[in-house]
Parts: C-alpha cells; sequence; structure tokens
C-alpha cells in the first residue's frame, strides 16, 4: 500500500530495477488544504463488521458462527470499499446466514421481543420497526416501515406470528440498507446525525451505533466540535473500543500468518503453540499499547510483554502456570522480537529474513516491492550442498544475482538483522556452527544488530507517518486519499506527534476531524489528542 503522505520529497529511496518496481509515498498527495467533499461511497459492511453488528442487533441470543467467504484485503484491510462486492456466493451466504438468524429470533422470541407475542400484529410491528430502524442505523422512511408491517401482516394471515416473525426479519437482515453502510447525507452535501453515528461507531467500534449515539443523532447532538468530542471520549473508555483497535491492529500486523505457519513438532511445535503465539500478540497490543495509552515507541521499544506455559521457553524462561506479565530479557524489546512475530516470519526450518524484511518495510515504512521478475524462482531456498552456511549466506548465495538483487538488495538487509532469533523466536549464538552476522541496512543508514533497526524506526519522520498512513487507509475504508483530504493527513499528523505518538490518541484524532466525519471541507480547528 502506498503511503497516504508526501514521504517521497523527504525519503530518497526509490526502487526501480531489473522489473522489480518499488516507491515510497505517494506523489500525488501534494500538501495543501482540504479540497471539497466527495460523495461518499457506497460501503459493504467487512464480515467484522457484519458479525460485530448481528451480535449487536441481538444481545440477548447466542448466535451460531456465520459462515461467509473471506473478505478481500488489496490494500491490507478487510473494509476496503471498492473490494466489497457482493458476489454470488456470499449473497448465498446472507441469506443462509439471515435464515438461521430469523429462526434464531423465532425460537428465542420470549427474550427478544419488548411486547407480547399475544398481541398479534401490533406486537409484531412495534418490534419489527424498532428492529428495522436499529439495522438501517436511522429513522425508517414511512414507505419502508409500511412494507414491512405489510410483509408481516401477509405472512401472519397465512400462517402464524412465529413464521411471519421469522419471515420478516430475514427480510431485513438481507435488505441493502443493513449490509451497506448507506448515507443519506443533508441537501449541501454534508453528512447527516446517523452519517456522523456511524462513522463514528464503525471506526472506533467496528459495530453499529449503540442507543446513545442514536439519541444523540435523533438530537442533533453530533453538530459540533464539544459534542463528537465528548462521544469520541465516551465511546473510546468503553470495552468495545479495544475491539475497535484490534480490528485494525490485527491486519496491520498481519496477525493472521500465525495461521499459515507450520513448524516441526519434534521442536515443541503444536496447535496449542499456535494459539498461544496468538494471545501474546493480542495482550502485548491491547494492555501495553492500548490500555495503557501506549505510544509508537511503546510498541517498538517496550521491555514489557506476556509469556504463558507454551510460550516462555522461547525466551529461555521457566514456564509460569497462567499468562504473566514479563520484563523482557535485555535481547528483546518490543513487538519485532517477541516470539509471535519472530514465529510468523519464519519457514519450518528456518528463519526467513525475506518475510521479516518485508514486514518492516511494508508495514513500518511503507515501502511497496512491486512484483517480482518473470521467471524468478521463489522456493524456499535449500542448504547448499556439501558446505556449511549460514542461514544469511544461503540466502546471500541464491539471491545474488543481479536480477534477484533488484528486490532481495532492499529486503534481505531489513530481515537479516533478526538472524539471532531462529524460527521459533528463541535467540541463538551461532548457526551451523558458523558465527551469526546480525547486521544490515536501509538505504545509507546501518545497523549492527536489531537493537540499531528499533532505534532509528521509533525516531524516523517517515515511520511516523506511515503509521499515520495505515491508519487513515483504515478509517477511510481502504480508499487512497489524495491532495483533497490533506488538511486530514497534516492534521492527524501533527496531532500523533503533539501526543508523543499515541495510537488510542490517533483514534480520536481522526475520528472527530471535521473532515472524516464529512463535515467540514476546510481545515478547522482540531478537539484530537490522546483520550
Amino acid at each position: 500500500m502506498a503511503s497516504l503522505l508526501d514521504i517521497a520529497a523527504r525519503v530518497s529511496v526509490l526502487v526501480v530495477l531489473g522489473g522489480c518496481w518499488g516507491t515510497i509515498g505517494d506523489p500525488e498527495n501534494q500538501a495543501g488544504p482540504c479540497g471539497d467533499i466527495p460523495e461518499p461511497a457506497l460501503k459493504r459492511l467487512s464480515h467484522t463488521e457484519y458479525r460485530n453488528t448481528v451480535r449487536d442487533l441481538f444481545p440477548t441470543l447466542t448466535l451460531p458462527n456465520l459462515q461467509l467467504a473471506p473478505d478481500p484485503t488489496p490494500h491490507g484491510f478487510d473494509n476496503d470499499s471498492e473490494s466489497l462486492y457482493a458476489a454470488p456466493l456470499l449473497v448465498t451466504q446472507y441469506n443462509a446466514a439471515a435464515g438461521t438468524l430469523a429462526r434464531e429470533v423465532a425460537l428465542k422470541k420470549s427474550t427478544v421481543l419488548p411486547c407480547m407475542a399475544s398481541a398479534g400484529a401490533a406486537c409484531g410491528h412495534q418490534y419489527l420497526g424498532e428492529l428495522a430502524a436499529r439495522a438501517f442505523r436511522r429513522p425508517l422512511a414511512g414507505e419502508e416501515l409500511s412494507a414491512f408491517t405489510a410483509m408481516f401482516d401477509m405472512y401472519l394471515a397465512a400462517n402464524n406470528f412465529d413464521v411471519a416473525l421469522e419471515l420478516t426479519v430475514q427480510a431485513i437482515l438481507q435488505s441493502p440498507q443493513f449490509l451497506y453502510r448507506v448515507e443519506t447525507g443533508t441537501p449541501d452535501n454534508l453528512s447527516s446525525p446517523y452519517d456522523v453515528a456511524s462513522r463514528l461507531s464503525y471506526f472506533l467500534w467496528a459495530t453499529m451505533p449503540d442507543k446513545e449515539l442514536f439519541d444523540a443523532a435523533a438530537n442533533n447532538q453530533l453538530a459540533d466540535a464539544d459534542q463528537i468530542a465528548a462521544q469520541a471520549d465516551r465511546m473510546l473508555a468503553d470495552p468495545r473500543a479495544l475491539d475497535g483497535f484490534m480490528t485494525f491492529t490485527r491486519q496491520w500486523l498481519e496477525m493472521a500468518r500465525l495461521d499459515r505457519i507450520t513448524k516441526p513438532s519434534a521442536q515443541g511445535w503444536s496447535e496449542d503453540v499456535r494459539a498461544a503465539l496468538h494471545e501474546e500478540a493480542d495482550r502485548f497490543m491491547s494492555e501495553i499499547v492500548f490500555k495503557r495509552g501506549g505510544t509508537l515507541s511503546d510498541f517498538l521499544l517496550s521491555n514489557k510483554a506476556f509469556i504463558g506455559p507454551e510460550t516462555a521457553t522461547f525466551y529461555g524462561l521457566p514456564a509460569p502456570s497462567t499468562w504473566t506479565e514479563i520484563t523482557l530479557p535485555s535481547d528483546r524489546r518490543g513487538f519485532l522480537m517477541q516470539a509471535q512475530f519472530l514465529g510468523a516470519t519464519g519457514h519450518p526450518d528456518h528463519p526467513s529474513p525475506v518475510q521479516r524484511g518485508l514486514f518492516v518495510l511494508r508495514n513500518l515504512l511503507c515501502v511497496e516491492l512491486g512484483s517480482q521478475p518473470a521467471g524468478v524462482n521463489m522456493s524456499v531456498p535449500a542448504p547448499a550442498p556439501n558446505m556449511p552456511l549460514t542461514n544469511r549466506q544461503n540466502y546471500e548465495r541464491v539471491t545474488s544475482e543481479e536480477l534477484c538483487q533488484s528486490c532481495h538488495g532492499v529486503i534481505n538487509p531489513m530481515g537479516f538483522v533478526f538472524e539471532q532469533y531462529d524460527t521459533f523466536g528463541r535467540l541463538r549464538v551461532t548457526d551451523s556452527g558458523l558465527p551469526i552476522d546480525p547486521s544490515g541496512k536501509f538505504g545509507t543508514t546501518t545497523f549492527a544488530g536489531p537493537h540499531d533497526l528499533l532505534d532509528f524506526l521509533v525516531s524516523s519522520e517517515q515511520v511516523h507517518k506511515c503509521v499515520v498512513g495505515k491508519f487513515l487507509t483504515y478509517a477511510a475504508g481502504g480508499q487512497k486519499l489524495t491532495s483533497r483530504d490533506q488538511c486530514l493527513v497534516e492534521d492527524v499528523t501533527a496531532d500523533f506527534e503533539a501526543s508523543g505518538g499515541s495510537l488510542a490518541g490517533m483514534m480520536k484524532s481522526i475520528a472527530t476531524h471535521p473532515r472524516y466525519l464529512g463535515l467540514a471541507a476546510q481545515r478547522t480547528t482540531q478537539t484530537g489528542g490522546t483520550p
């Protein structure tokens, strides 16, 4: 993904060699104030948003797992509005999910209905009107309500209350107004209060607005900066804010990679270890970075982490009986030196400097390398025959050709700095009986090892802007921001720096910005900052 910021003018790294091309920054995004507000895109709910919304629509029900085809992630995030079309398979799955949910509503109607089913049509009309308004995330138009009540009455006359309830709920859950975020807007092309409520809730919570947010919209209490900031503070103090943060974080940090790896069981790998590495990553990001108001520096440099019975051995520590917060050994700091990252970026028998280097380039520096040149062998490097080599030397051997170096000359030096950690993330002092060389470089900056790399990253303006760009891309539903959004980019970046790099603070900065909310075209006074 290209950065949303004008990094290219400040960083002299451009890779255009031998068929492997890449860029830093977005050269189209020149400095300047924001232009006219673009017409809001029609956004299908991502599967994460869909499941969370269903959960909050039916809080008294225990809902089954809903099978949905994976969402595409062209820019790394599953809420990319341009890619979230309804393919035929997904339409079929929505139909099945709606049927399953509607049957649960009918079966558990005594816990769902606000009235007695014995009241017949009056009770059905009351519940369906309330449900549809919450599902559509706005008041219903008269003809919309009439259509649902007429449907209920038709099925009630032909069958019974339960059938009428089930089939009408099923229709609501398959309506485009539920499956998509359809913004109504105002006559002057600004967001309506209900549009603002949905933008806040789906960004901060990855789900629908709650009653207090709906009430604020109904009472026109989302009209000025103070009202919006108060709602953002309330929402960030709610446990659902952690859900919103982790929805972004798990995708930004490619945590799903853990689901695709495998290691030799003889060396200690198991499904329990896989689950524990997921837990390790989640606990670090949720507790150290989010709940404690952590900063980008904490993410990269914190000496705090969590270990469990299955992961302690990777750190050379005795296994606790349960999950325990620890101070990391002196050879470790931050997210990139934990077993969950190092293990996720390793092949079964050896670490992958390519995967580790690409992760840092792509997700922390916003350097995008293009497709590999045609004809290049992309298989995992086999050991050299009859010749002891370190993992680094072997990768240097198989990527030494000029065609390979067009990419690997940039990737490998970023990944080699982690060579002192094996494919499980365990510290090692030799490799194949040979000393390990953990040196690396980025452009003209050299690193003696991983600590030098982390010190470079935490102080890099490019990294700060890249992280802001990632968050803004997620907030914008995967949409590429351009020069007409420059005031949003500049203001959020300034807030991020002023807060000391607070990631939670950036959530408020974005959520309260009038440009993000669709309330103003030009720069206005900000109310963002650390919540």
